[in-house]
């Protein structure tokens, strides 16, 4: 009984924090910026469950799918737990870059396109 409970109340957690984290971006806004930072190497490290993750990826909305991303988090899907721990990821959301250096926490869009030399589309 108290292992349903805990699971409901687990279920009942995700479903808001992706109610909270609805992306407000017009489709495809920005698909080439995304691209870019991937062709650039930058690659984004999580866990599904993560809330600066989930941030990260609703400021990209739909466009995310073109970011590299790697999900930590053994229960994520398609995760690769021993990447991460390769990558020495300590907190998330971390993106790499490929000089090495790395970003933590939230990085803004215009933080990236700094880190990539990625172009932002116009407001």
């Amino acid at each position: 009984m108290q292992t349903k409970l805990f699971m409901l109340m687990g279920i009942g957690l995700i479903v808001l924090l992706a109610g909270c984290t609805q992306s407000n971006v017009p489709p495809g806004k920005y698909t080439a910026f995304a691209q870019c930072l991937t062709d650039e190497g930058a690659v984004m490290y999580g866990a599904f469950w993560c809330q600066h993750c989930a941030k990260v990826k609703a400021s990209f909305g739909d466009a995310f799918s073109k970011v590299n991303y790697v999900e930590c988090d053994p229960k994520g899907e398609n995760a690769n737990p021993a990447l991460c721990i390769e990558k020495n990821i300590e907190a998330y959301a971390t993106f790499i870059f490929a000089d090495g250096t790395r970003l933590v926490g939230e990085p803004s869009l215009q933080e990236l396109s700094a880190k990539t030399g990625c172009t932002l589309p116009e407001a």
